[in-house]
């Protein structure tokens, strides 16, 4: 097979960030979703571009609007909470935008925890949720521990083997801290996430050794035939038991689909709904939060101050960047792929909005 040439960057433009959740609620609006709904899911959409988290923002509306269209995505449906206990619940999310299941969890499972010291909150008949960093966050703000984790379509194989088994089963956890923002980690279980190998594939930027397995079996590092193939699980058997682990707890335990059962997401076909968990661990049930919030700064300090090795440019904390550009962006202007305006053009034109100025001449 021929190699493919492969760039180092792809192309981007820069717009004002209130512009860019405007465009996007209009498209969403336009593909048939209720305005309340097309805000919340927007917000998240803006926040993961705010923090370089790109795919999981602007990039990948075109999948969302052609949901709402085939009817996957009920864009006027509301969550509702089915069954609550002092300390478990489970919200069905009557296949509407997966965000807005997700920001009722997330006020649930901090209800539940305050009372209880900790709660775990379900979500089925569910939909994507997206940077589920955020919701962790969430939690952690309003003086928790939060773990959240998601499944979603099949992309990533298992160890030993080829076939679209598993989805990259993100997991995410908060942790409050006594500075301005939390510690937040976010995490695929496979070698690299979905996203990345989509917006890769754009331009052909080449990625690292491991990320994954083309159509006929072999290892590569073209994003084409990745997308074609399978992507891999993180750490080989490791990531594989954590991938399988998390499926489980999102799929079988909210009653929703797994694996293959989650493909027709980005095919033509049928397809069950998704699952998410949520945890909240209250500080104070456990201690003076103010304490604990202090130990865990002085810790994350200590760990960034260490000896730095001398081949890395030094220790940055889980986070730490995310928040950063997004401070630096919500002051000028967030930067999209230039790309991401291709797949949406369509959707665009098909329900007459007014597209950005900075998209003009793309």
């Amino acid at each position: 097979m021929e190699k493919r040439e492969m760039v180092d960057e792809p192309l981007t433009i820069k717009l004002d960030h209130r512009r860019l959740k405007q465009f996007m609620v209009d498209l969403m609006v336009g593909a048939g979703a209720s305005l309340p709904n097309a805000e919340c899911a927007a917000d998240i959409h803006v926040e993961a571009d705010l923090r370089g988290v790109g795919g999981q923002g602007l990039d990948y509306l075109p999948y969302t609007l052609a949901s709402l269209e085939r009817n996957l995505i009920d864009g006027h449906a509301e969550p509702e909470i089915v069954h609550r206990s002092p300390a478990a619940a489970v919200i069905d999310g009557r296949r509407g935008p997966g965000q807005v299941a997700a920001v009722a969890a997330v006020g649930l499972a901090a209800e539940l925890a305050a009372a209880a010291g900790s709660a775990t909150v379900a979500v089925r008949n569910s939909t994507d949720i997206f940077m589920i960093g955020y919701y962790a966050e969430l939690l952690a703000r309003s003086g928790n521990v939060g773990i959240v984790m998601t499944s979603g379509p099949p992309l990533v194989h298992p160890h030993g083997g080829t076939e679209r088994l598993l989805s990259t089963n993100p997991i995410a956890f908060g942790f409050p801290t006594s500075g301005p923002d939390p510690y937040v980690f976010d995490m695929a279980t496979s070698a690299v996430a979905s996203w990345r190998v989509r917006q890769a594939a754009y331009e052909g930027v080449e990625l690292p050794a491991g990320s994954g397995r083309g159509p006929d079996g072999a290892p590569t590092t073209d994003p084409v035939l990745i997308r074609q193939g399978a992507i891999s699980p993180l750490c080989g058997h490791k990531g594989f038991g954590l991938a399988l682990s998390l499926g489980l707890l999102c799929g079988p335990l909210t009653d929703s689909g797994i694996g293959p059962e989650l493909g027709g997401w980005q095919a033509s076909g049928e397809t069950h709904t998704q699952g998410h968990l949520f945890i909240a661990i209250n500080l104070q049930a456990f201690g003076s939060p103010a304490r604990i919030s202090s130990r865990a700064t002085w810790y994350l300090d200590l760990l960034r101050s260490s000896a730095r090795a001398l081949d890395m440019d030094g220790i940055r904390i889980p986070g730490e960047r995310a928040f950063q550009r997004r401070r630096q962006q919500l002051g000028s202007s967030v930067e999209v792929l230039a790309a991401s305006w291709t797949n949406l053009r369509p959707f665009a034109d098909k329900y007459g909005i007014e597209v950005p100025a900075e998209f003009h001449g793309i």
